[in-house]
């Protein structure tokens, strides 16, 4: 899409920010006088459109593999907390999706820049296809595209719809356990556009996780637990996400959970750049409902890091960005 996604800024800052050379088109020869004829000048050859992807277009999610600790089992009256949907049940869901980015640095490289995207809102409809041993089998069908102005974004919200309508249709499945972690999931778009990948990568950028990770042993109001998973940013940046849960009250078959996220990072190499200074943090805030696959949710994550490219012995400190990017999205139940 036009407006670039800060999820494919580490290639980018990676690669050094550099301009390929093209060669310009030599003109004609002119031609002899006894040849030239008055004609009217041909019209410019109009661009050639990328040619769309043939076929189902897949991309492949990875889950994360989380460790859970229990921290404190809470007090009064514990219970085993699960995912627990029963098979051929639907839901509707509405999704709001946000994210900007920025970077800081030097005029060569960019200098400092902020991009924002407009609020992008999917509506959807989930159906658990099958229970078997914990695991929930479902499929998300996303029947709705829309988009909403935010201030300091550069797209306008129906430019920026545009370029999503080939979410319609497009199904995300996978399966996911009573303790809420998933299985490898699958988003699929049946007829896809040229625009339809960065779309999906969208969607994976700031969608997931769907669902908090909760302990397998019985809790109550007041219990703490911890869960670790190791994740990808872009499929490039490798990041600790450090949870800290609470369940906070337990009304009826609701349970509030509120969590804390922390982000951290050992420094790494990525295409003969350097990554470090790797930090963040995030909330999310979670009622899961007793017999209910998905759950109504609010995520928030922020992350820091910093790419240093180009070192040499002319430039022994190379050239050094810092980039920010912040990422949310709202899951309400229709």
């Amino acid at each position: 899409m036009r407006q670039r996604l800060f999820s494919l800024v580490l290639v980018l800052a990676a690669c050094g920010g550099k301009q390929k050379h093209v060669d310009t088109v030599p003109l004609p020869p002119e031609p002899k006088q006894e040849e030239a004829k008055t004609e009217p000048e041909p019209k410019p050859a109009e661009p050639e459109k990328p040619a769309a992807p043939q076929g189902p277009l897949e991309l492949k999610l990875e889950a994360a593999k989380p460790t859970v600790k229990l921290v404190s089992a809470g007090k009064g009256t514990k219970a085993a907390l699960k995912v627990a949907p029963k098979a051929g049940a639907k839901q509707m869901v509405e999704v709001a999706l946000d994210f900007q980015g920025g970077q800081d640095g030097p005029p060569e490289a960019g200098g400092k820049q902020q991009q924002i995207a407009p609020t992008v809102v999917l509506a959807a409809d989930v159906e658990t296809k099958e229970v078997a041993d914990g695991q929930s089998k479902f499929t998300l069908t996303i029947s709705g595209v829309d988009a909403k102005d935010v201030t300091g974004a550069k797209v306008p919200a129906e430019q920026f719809k545009a370029e999503l309508t080939s979410l319609l249709g497009a199904t995300i499945e996978g399966s996911v356990g009573a303790n809420g972690s998933t299985s490898d999931l699958t988003l699929k778009i049946e007829k896809p556009d040229p625009k339809s990948m960065e779309a999906l990568q969208l969607v994976k950028t700031v969608l997931l996780p769907m669902w908090p990770v909760l302990p397998d042993q019985p809790i109550g109001p007041g219990a703490k637990w911890t869960v670790t998973t190791t994740e990808k940013i872009a499929d490039q940046l490798e990041v600790t996400k450090t949870v800290d849960y609470q369940l906070v009250s337990k009304k009826g078959g609701e349970w509030t959970i509120k969590g804390t996220a922390k982000m951290t990072g050992k420094d790494q190499d990525l295409q003969g750049a350097k990554i470090g200074a790797i930090g963040g943090a995030g909330s999310i805030d979670s009622v899961v409902t007793e017999g209910a696959l998905v759950a109504k949710s609010t995520q928030k994550l922020a992350t820091d890091f910093t790419i240093t490219a180009g070192v040499n012995e002319q430039n022994p400190n190379g050239i050094q960005v810092k980039f920010h990017i912040e990422q949310a999205n709202a899951m309400t139940l229709k």
